[in-house]
């Protein structure tokens, strides 16, 4: 099982790579941030691939801001069932999208920058939100992945020297706590404990001159994973050749259910 995130930063300024991406990868789940897009403005060679089944919580709150989707293979389907699609309640901004398998919970969300101190506000109360939504599935025994744009450096390790600042938004102390306190009930960042040691791997970059060519980034594209499913990652992929967004698609790929 592959699923891949991706932050797209405009579904219809990336039809032609996005296609092409998954015409090369064909992951079986791709879980899509900030498509931009209303559900009228999302390209019908997407909506209606032919390979993949489509699910979206569109830009509805605010005209070509944020919005998240979902894209799964046919193949997986006939295996693992139709989803059941949910908005969690909390969900603000059209940023999350729920799909229910029988087998796991794939949640997928575009989670808040938090540049001006309401928007902050709300950042935290959106990760006290998940913290409590991941803590009652696992409770639960259910299965789990939160899969996105986490917008969240972790440790220092998870961004570049130059940008170690603790007043940098996506860097600040309180969010860093609110981020390992969901983690904390019981949350594996599988692609970090593949590679527990390894400086440098970066899903998003700057928009300065150069940040990318010199590898200036940050890893805020995650997915996390409840123990059962931690336990079966076989291997963590940062697609670096994909370079048509500021964000690289990141995929897990988990032994088959």
């Amino acid at each position: 099982m592959r699923v891949t995130t991706w932050n797209v930063n405009g579904l219809r300024a990336r039809e032609k790579a996005l296609l092409s991406w998954i015409t090369t990868h064909a992951p079986d789940i791709l879980v899509l941030q900030e498509i931009k897009a209303t559900r009228s403005q999302i390209p019908a060679s997407i909506a209606n691939h032919a390979e993949y089944c489509s699910y979206w919580n569109d830009s509805s709150v605010k005209a070509g801001y944020s919005g998240v989707g979902a894209l799964v293979h046919r193949r997986f389907i006939a295996t693992h069932g139709e989803p059941q699609v949910r908005i969690p309640d909390f969900d603000v901004e059209n940023r999350l999208i729920e799909l229910d398998f029988d087998a796991f919970t794939l949640l997928g969300g575009y989670f808040p920058r938090g540049e001006k101190p309401d928007h902050y506000a709300l950042k935290l109360r959106f990760f006290e939100s998940l913290r409590q939504f991941a803590a009652q599935m696992l409770q639960a025994q259910k299965n789990l992945l939160i899969a996105g744009d986490i917008n969240v450096a972790r440790e220092e390790i998870d961004l570049h020297p130059s940008q170690q600042k603790e007043d940098a938004t996506g860097f600040r102390p309180d969010e860093r706590r609110a981020l390992n306190a969901m983690l904390a009930v019981g949350l594996h960042d599988v692609f970090r404990e593949l590679y527990p040691n390894a400086s440098g791997l970066y899903t998003w970059f700057p928009y300065w001159k150069g940040a990318r060519e010199h590898n200036i980034g940050w890893r805020i594209d995650c997915i996390y994973a409840s123990p059962a499913l931690a336990a079966r990652v076989k291997q963590g992929i940062i697609h670096t050749d994909e370079k048509s967004s500021d964000h690289y698609p990141l995929t897990i790929e988990f032994a088959e259910l």
